[in-house]
């Protein structure tokens, strides 16, 4: 996380008056990814939800330091590699918990569950930003039956008009089969009709965070490619 840039770029979020484009702008979203990784970024699975002040008069430095002023990087950081989730005033964060019977509590089932403090003083000029370092897995998180599934429990943050659920590299299960393009395109659908696909992004990068939208009317089942493959 440490090598990607920092851009201090305005921020402008807009809605698109299409359905055939991303919700949010997906340069700038990597810019605010780009810079919410660097400060609360950790080893392995985790989680975060980030209200994102949304003021035009203010570069993506001004406005990190809001957040950061409110929750502290070492504070949010050192929780969440305790095993515990951190609740604060703009971030929400977890990491997988793993239990010594087997199994585990997935980050983004974790994150979801403690959302009230940032409904209940959410700003609707905000961007929420629900960001998990991997795809929701097929078989548990966003299935349609699993009962550990965020599928209903994610639905608060449409209360923001402008949102985006992030992640940077595609799940894929360290026992098993492993799930196929078509498997995890559905899973994509489901979490769609959940939060709006055009809220949906992959946000990742070798050299450059960039970030694309997963609604892509041209590919199969409007899922792009690139969230599901490679």
């Amino acid at each position: 996380m440490a090598g990607l840039c920092w851009m201090p770029v305005v921020l402008t979020f807009f809605l698109s008056a299409g359905s055939s484009v991303a919700a949010v702008d997906q340069n700038r979203l990597a810019t605010i990814v780009n810079g919410i990784l660097r400060q609360y970024g950790t080893q392995g699975m985790f989680s975060l939800a980030v209200t994102v002040p949304d003021n035009l008069n203010q570069n993506i430095n001004q406005v990190l330091q809001q957040i950061l002023q409110s929750d502290p990087a070492d504070n949010v950081k050192n929780k969440v590699n305790n095993g515990e989730v951190y609740v604060g005033t703009r971030v929400v964060a977890a990491k997988v918990l793993k239990h010594l019977t087997g199994g585990a509590d997935h980050a983004e089932s974790r994150v979801v569950d403690n959302l009230n403090n940032l409904v209940n003083g959410r700003n609707n000029n905000d961007l929420m930003l629900f960001y998990v370092y991997a795809s929701p897995c097929v078989e548990k998180c966003s299935s349609d039956t699993h009962r550990l599934s965020i599928l209903e429990r994610i639905k608060p943050i449409n209360q923001w008009p402008n949102r985006a659920v992030v992640f940077s590299k595609i799940f894929r299960p360290n026992t098993g089969p492993g799930n196929t393009d078509e498997q995890r395109g559905e899973a994509l659908q489901r979490l769609g009709s959940s939060v709006g696909l055009t809220n949906i992004f992959r946000c990742d990068g070798s050299r450059q965070l960039q970030c694309t939208s997963c609604y892509n009317e041209r590919e199969r089942n409007n899922v792009a490619n690139y969230c599901i493959s490679g």
